[in-house]
């Protein structure tokens, strides 16, 4: 349930703004966490308007490197980071660092993505 009001939530915002934020997920092959994300979240994740890419700390792509480099991404402490990336303007948005559980994952994601809302003054 909780699912469908966040996806009913980003789906309406996103179709009154313009933007282009991705979840990026930096993960570990090892990392328990990591394992229990892709399999309890990962595998039945639907927010399209917010699409799921999923980053190998051992082997990431190009633009992520650039993007570390640059500062536009803060540094990774641990797996997995959940990074809320603004693909319009490449920069890391908000993050959640950490995962529990599919429903406190989930109330973390729509908690920063308010922030974001709150932050780029949206509501106006």
């Amino acid at each position: 349930m909780i699912r469908f009001l966040i996806t009913v939530f980003f789906v309406t915002i996103f179709h009154l703004q313009a933007y282009a934020l991705e979840l990026l997920m930096v993960n570990n092959k090892h990392c328990i966490y990591c394992n229990k994300f892709l399999k309890e979240v990962a595998s039945t994740y639907k927010i399209q308007s917010l699409p799921l890419r999923i980053i190998s700390d051992h082997d990431q792509p190009e633009w992520f490197k650039t993007a570390y480099k640059t500062n536009k991404i803060k540094p990774i402490r641990g797996t997995p980071t959940f990074i809320l990336w603004d693909e319009t303007e490449n920069y890391e948005v908000d993050r959640i660092v950490g995962y529990r559980n599919k429903d406190q994952f989930y109330k973390q994601l729509k908690d920063a993505f308010v922030n974001f809302l709150n932050q780029n003054d949206l509501n106006s």
